[in-house]
């Protein structure tokens, strides 16, 4: 991000160099220069979108520790819930397809260990402070209005759908 944002900025600065310096434009003739105004201004205001864009769908990333303690957690899920080898291997790919009862168990487990979710309801302080700290406070604040209060038959499947819900808020942002 940071590497991006320089060769933009460096951008800029031949830009608004060559344009001071009158090279902005193929010929000197003043008639083509509100058109190359114009079509600079919309590539510049296309290449900032694009910018933005970028740095808002990349992926949440998490810190060394962060990814650790995740590590941890899942390690001790799977052996508090009797979670089958395959499963554990899907939930870390991220493959949330077709989930057994076990793999739900497994994200139960996770979030509860996270210090998201204690019996059964989403606490607050800590979405906003975990969450916070990755996509920003306001953004946790509507993800925990979104997804709190979901309720299931089991633990399993309350855990699950919250975590449904916190994956479906996150790709929305």
């Amino acid at each position: 991000m940071a590497q991006r944002s320089h060769q933009y900025r460096r951008f800029l600065t031949t830009v608004n160099e060559a344009s001071s310096k009158g090279k902005v434009h193929s010929n000197s003739n003043s008639s083509h220069m509100p058109i190359m105004k114009t079509i600079l201004k919309a590539f510049i205001t296309l290449a900032v979108v694009c910018l933005v864009a970028s740095a808002l769908a990349s992926p949440l990333e998490l810190s060394e520790e962060q990814k650790v303690k995740a590590r941890e957690h899942i390690e001790e899920c799977a052996k508090q819930e009797n979670v089958p080898e395959e499963d554990v291997l899907k939930f870390r790919n991220k493959d949330v397809e077709n989930p057994s009862k076990a793999f739900k168990c497994l994200g139960t487990c996770f979030i509860e260990r996270a210090g998201t979710l204690k019996n059964d309801e989403l606490q607050d302080d800590v979405v906003i402070a975990k969450l916070g700290g990755l996509v920003g406070e306001e953004k946790a604040k509507a993800v925990l209005e979104k997804c709190k209060g979901i309720k299931a038959e089991d633990r399993c499947e309350t855990g699950y759908k919250i975590f449904q819900c916190f994956h479906a808020a996150n790709a929305a942002y």
